[in-house]
């Protein structure tokens, strides 16, 4: 019987992980290669975090560009500690996508991404219009369960036909866009949406590790 699952607590983040020893650890053909050199900086100011693909196709330059805090880290864990190392995972809503993030989940989780990373969330982009099946909502809750925040992204028909530098961006204390805004003038909603709620549990994140540390340093 493979042992229970156990989460621990990182002081360093109040985040919370699985005990290794009780992750099942992804094939080694399966694991995520390594960018060593900085995330790049194309704002005007460093990215607060990496989106970081499960799969080709993932969505990442898409996201990356929408949300203007975020580094598009391609398929490969952000190991440089002079550029952002908080990760959020992004796969297609669809069951090699969600397997992947599950992959890249546990893989976190088993302490096999480089030192440093801590993975805050996991964003699914709608596979296609339409309904969610019912299996994959199924499969959705059990991966939810590895990752503090999942955040969803629906199905956008207008992206088949903007170039990347034409879609406008979210920027933090951003108002909501109008529903029927075009895709060159305001983020879509979902996408507005998700990125202020990253922001804000990176704001809760930071503020509640800082009140951690005060305690810690009182005598």
């Amino acid at each position: 019987m493979a042992a229970p699952l156990h989460l621990h607590q990182d002081h360093r983040d109040l985040g919370y992980r699985l005990d290794p020893g009780t992750v099942t650890v992804p094939a080694p053909e399966r694991l995520a290669p390594v960018r060593e050199t900085p995330l790049p900086t194309t704002g005007a100011y460093p990215p607060l975090f990496a989106v970081l693909g499960a799969h080709g196709g993932a969505g990442t330059s898409t996201l990356a560009r929408w949300w203007a805090p975020a580094a598009d880290a391609g398929l490969a864990w952000p190991a440089s500690p002079r550029s952002t190392q908080r990760v959020i995972v992004a796969a297609r809503l669809c069951m090699p996508g969600l397997t992947a993030a599950a992959d890249r989940l546990r893989e976190w989780h088993a302490g096999l991404a480089p030192d440093g990373v801590r993975v805050i969330g996991l964003v699914l982009t709608a596979a296609r219009p339409g309904k969610v099946p019912a299996a994959l909502r199924r499969y959705r809750a059990v991966i939810a369960e590895l990752v503090d925040h999942v955040y969803d992204v629906g199905w956008h028909d207008e992206l088949v036909v903007c170039e990347l530098t034409e879609l406008a961006q979210y920027v933090p204390f951003d108002p909501p866009p109008r529903r029927r805004s075009r895709l060159g003038e305001a983020v879509p909603l979902d996408v507005h949406r998700a990125g202020t709620q990253i922001i804000t549990h990176l704001a809760a994140s930071r503020s509640g590790a800082a009140a951690q540390h005060d305690s810690e340093q009182t005598p």
